[in-house]
This record gives C-alpha cells, structure tokens and sequence, in this order.
C-alpha cells in the first residue's frame, strides 16, 4: 500500500473541478437512488436549511432544494457552480450558490442536515468538522456514483483500468497514484473518526446510460482529466473504453447496476 495522500496533495488533486472540461463531464456522472432521498429526509431533524459540502454542478443540491427552505450549494470551484446553475436552471430559487472551500466557509445560522456527495475527502477534517459541530446534528456522507460491478465485470474493468492509472501516475505523480484500492478505501474513510456515527445503508438500483455519456462521465474525475491527459491520449483512452464497453450496451444505452452509499452520524469537534 502507497503512503496516506498529505493534505497538500489532496488540494492538489481537488484544484482538477476547477477546470471547465471536468465540470462540463460532472453532469453525466450517475444519479444516486431516489430511495437514498427518502431515508435523508426520515433521518432529518427539519426542513429549513440544508448544506451541501462539494456540491459539483449540484446533483444533490437540486434534490434537497425540493425539500428545504434554503439549501446552500458550496463549492470552490466556479465552474462547477456555473455548471449547477445551468443544469438547474432557475428552478430553485431557494439554492444560494456559495464558491468557497469548505473549510473556509461560516455561518451563524446552523444547519438541519450537511450532505457531502464524494467530496468528503477533499477538505482538511483538522478545519472542517469542529466548525461542522457548531452547525448541525447531522452530517450525511454519500457515494457510489460508478457501476458496482461494471457491464464488462469487474476483471476486465481493472485490467482495463490498471496501465491506465500507471500510465497516469508516471505522468503526474505529484497527483496521480499507482492502483492501490486498499489505500483508496482507507483514505475515503478517514472523515469516519469524526462522526458518531448513526448508521448506515446501500441502495442498489438500476440507471441506464448512454455509451458516450458514460466516457464523458470519466473525464470528470481526476484522475482522467482530457487536461492532464492530453488530446490524444484521451482520444486514445475514449477509444479503448468504447471498445471495452461496446458490446455490452443495447442500442448504445448501457445498464448500469449502481449501490448509493448513505452514512450518517454527529460530527465532532475532536476525532477519539
């Protein structure tokens, strides 16, 4: 297993959502299980305001946004609000849209429910939580937004996946990782020493999508960014992908199996 990722490189690699390309491809990341919603909801306290931590183009924001008063969207990168804002498109006038790093953010007012959506990693835990506990009761950590297994199995998915990340990590490793899924998992659980944690629940449910949707959706993650890629690398990995996952999608529309990821809990001021 590599080293823990330092927090310097976290914000290095987090600083990749702020380019156009990666939060034009965000959108077509998967959905989470419109059942996930339904127990958030159960489990909060109220519905007058809500805040979402590393909203993207707001895939959970514009949710809750039908639920809360007021929700507040934050991000740090414009152009993922930029994003949000487009794909909302004035339906919600009750999202403010706030560009600031979480950990930088304030608010006197607290907070019914704090959701993080596959950002809970990015910030410094150091900073966030204890300004988390003088906010809300309830903070909601989401995830599973890749297939779970992909169409092709998952044997051919990492030996499809695994020169690719090498190749990536040769490239930019000040950034970018050799595969190491254990390191991967136990970094992804480091926010769980700062909760009391109340539970947790999957939801596994079926989206479909179409093929070319489904390459764009990997360049919104940072690890194949087309900036860091390259035009004709990414053209190149575009290709390899569509041939991978090809002949498993019906008239260009593959199924994907996906398991939404909810846990929830009481953040604290101090890790035990």
């Amino acid at each position: 297993m590599t080293r823990p990722r330092t927090q310097t490189e976290r914000d290095q690699v987090a600083a990749t959502f702020a380019e156009d390309d990666v939060a034009r491809c965000y959108v077509h990341r998967p959905p989470y299980a419109p059942a996930l919603y339904d127990r958030l909801l159960e489990l909060s306290p109220g519905r007058r305001r809500a805040l979402d931590l590393g909203c993207g183009p707001g895939k959970v924001a514009r949710v809750l946004a039908d639920h809360f008063e007021t929700v507040v969207a934050l991000d740090p990168s414009a152009a993922m609000l930029a994003a949000g804002r487009e794909a909302d498109a004035g339906r919600h006038a009750n999202i403010a849209w706030v560009e600031a790093r979480a950990e930088d953010f304030d608010d006197a007012s607290g907070f019914d429910l704090v959701t993080a959506g596959a950002s809970i990693h990015w910030p410094d835990h150091a900073e966030l939580f204890p300004r988390l506990a003088g906010w809300t009761g309830l903070v909601a950590v989401i995830d599973g937004d890749a297939p779970m297994p992909h169409p092709c199995g998952e044997a051919a998915w990492l030996d499809f996946l695994k020169p690719w990340l090498a190749r990536m990590a040769e490239m930019t490793p000040q950034v970018r990782r050799p595969y190491d899924p254990v390191g991967a998992a136990a970094d992804a659980r480091r926010h769980e020493a700062w909760m009391d944690i109340g539970g947790r629940e999957t939801f596994p449910f079926v989206f479909c999508q179409n093929l070319h949707d489904f390459i764009a959706c990997q360049h919104s993650r940072a690890t194949w960014s087309r900036a860091a890629m390259g035009p004709d690398l990414s053209a190149r990995f575009d290709a390899e992908l569509d041939a991978l996952m090809r002949p498993f999608a019906v008239d260009g529309v593959l199924e994907l199996q996906m398991v939404s990821n909810l846990v929830w809990g009481a953040p604290r001021r101090d890790p035990p």
